[in-house]
Order: C-alpha cells, then structure tokens, then sequence
C-alpha cells in the first residue's frame, strides 16, 4: 500500500514538473520573450510553424527535468551556480536565433539545434551537483539545491568535524611566509566565507586577521615567525565551519652569496678596510709603466747604435 502511494506520489510531481531551467526567473522571461513576442512577429502568417516551434520549446524545457535518475549523473535537483550556468547558455541559444535573420525551415532547424545543445549542456554539467553532496572529507559543508520538479529551494549541511588536521611550512629567511587555508570543499560550500588566521603563543590565540581572502601573506619572515598559526573558515552566518593548524619554521639562508661585505667601522686615526666580495675578480697587476721603460731603453739603444 505504502510503496504504490509513494509511486502515485512521484508520478504527480512528475506530471507537474517545471523543469530545472524553469527555476531561473531570467531564463523563463526570456523564454516568454521568444514565444510570445519574437515568434509572433516573425511567423505572424504562418501559424502552423510558429505553434510547431512553441512546442518544441516548451517540450525541451519541460524534458530536461525528466532524465533518468543515476546515483552519479542526474538526482533531479540542481544548485544555484549550475543553474545559473545552464540558464547562460539558454540566453546565449535564444538570443542568437533573435538576432539573425532565420527565416521558415532555417529557423525551425536552428531552434532544433540550439535545444539539442542546450541538453547536451544539460547532461554534461549536471553529474557535478552528485558530486557536490558531502565532499568535503572534514569540517562542516552547507549547500543549497532546488528541486527540478517544484522549484523549491533547500539548504542542506554534512558535518564531518571541526578540525582539518595540520600543515607543516617551511620557508627561508626573508623569503615571503605564504598561509593557505582553502580547502577543496570550500568553494562549493554554499554562501560568502571568512577566514580568520592566528598566532598561538603560550597556548593563546591571537587574532592577525579576518577577510574573505583564504590565505596570510607575511612579508620577509624572520626568525621570530618561527611558530604556530590557526586558519578558521566562518560560514555566511559567522558559523565555524572548519580548523587547520599550521606549525612554521623559518630556515636559516644557506648558500648565499654576498656581493659586498659591510666595511668595518673605523676611526679617523686608522685606515677604513672594505671588504672584498667573493664573487669579484682578483687584482690585476698594472704593466704599463714596465712597457713605457722598456720602449724608452730600445728606442736609446737604436740611436746609440746608428751613431
């Protein structure tokens, strides 16, 4: 009894299904606006094509909410950033036919077409919204999906845990210390986030800073970066959705090379000693007052000889 009454009952939201692209309002006013007025005027005296091509659309539209139901490519519901998606290239389809000059068997084929494209859309995009359902492997995941058949919106969460585990950085010394605290979840995670980054010192947190940017930039870190942070995702209500630790090490530099060693401080009694760089060319010994002598004594012993 109970298993025919849940069949009557999926049969009737069946029969009154909306579609998932009738979910999205611009979508369906555009919609009106190629059958109701586009059509109208174009197919004005050829009423038979403009009632074939009225129910091509709406058969199409209608038909995208009743695919076959698969664990892993279509579960009839669909989130806001995929709707928006299919409705783009609904728009793009629609108001390129409106904007060319189609005319009778062309226009028929075109609409044809740009409806076979919209489902391959359609069936393409759609395995992502299986793949959404519970993938964050910690922390507390919020998404929102719409029902393809009744348009109505839920907000749906899978709590997996606080904590996110710990990261460990290196980084040398006066190189950029770079904290990113994005997880793979997070940006299929319903609504804006914000991300709060610590310091802990002695076991105390200490706030650095709050934003929507998921990573802390620290500018030439130095010994005194050595440590440990904490990454916090906050949902659109200011709910903590996810931790992750951070433990730093700032690396001495090794291997570098100093182009001039700072000189030595001095008084005005003694000498001021630079230091040489170790990339520089050792002194060159200077032949040109030899060469200036042995000129002078060849050019002497020509004459003494000539006389």
């Amino acid at each position: 009894m109970i298993s025919w009454l849940v069949f009557w009952l999926i049969a009737q939201s069946i029969a009154r299904s909306q579609g998932c692209l009738k979910c999205s309002k611009e979508a369906m006013a555009l919609k009106k606006e190629f059958t109701d007025h586009f059509l109208e005027k174009k197919l004005r005296r050829e009423p038979d094509l403009k009632k074939n091509l009225k129910k091509l659309v709406d058969d199409a539209i209608e038909g995208l909410s009743h695919q076959r139901i698969d664990p892993e490519k279509y579960m009839a519901m669909i989130d806001e950033t995929t709707l928006g998606i299919l409705a783009t290239h609904f728009k793009r389809y629609m108001n390129r036919i409106m904007e060319s000059d189609f005319e009778d068997g062309q226009l028929f084929n075109e609409v044809n077409w740009s409806l076979q494209k919209l489902l391959a859309t359609f069936q393409e995009i759609m395995p992502t919204i299986t793949k959404l359902h519970c993938s964050n492997e910690c922390g507390v995941m919020m998404y929102v999906s719409t029902n393809c058949f009744n348009c109505i919106t839920r907000s749906h969460t899978c709590n997996k845990g606080i904590y996110c585990g710990e990261r460990r950085v290196q980084v040398e010394m006066d190189e950029d210390l770079i904290l990113d605290c994005a997880l793979r979840w997070h940006k299929a995670s319903h609504g804006v986030k914000k991300y709060r980054f610590y310091r802990v010192v002695n076991g105390k947190e200490q706030v650095m800073t709050t934003g929507e940017d998921s990573f802390l930039v620290k500018k030439e870190a130095n010994s005194n970066d050595t440590g440990r942070y904490r990454c916090e995702m906050l949902d659109p209500e200011g709910h903590l959705s996810s931790r992750l630790d951070f433990h730093v090490v700032v690396l001495s530099p090794v291997g570098k090379t100093t182009w001039f060693t700072r000189p030595h401080l001095t008084t005005m009694e003694g000498s001021l000693a630079l230091g040489v760089s170790s990339r520089a060319p050792p002194p060159q010994e200077d032949w040109t007052a030899w060469i200036v002598i042995a000129c002078t004594g060849g050019l002497l012993f020509l004459v003494v000889a000539a006389l």
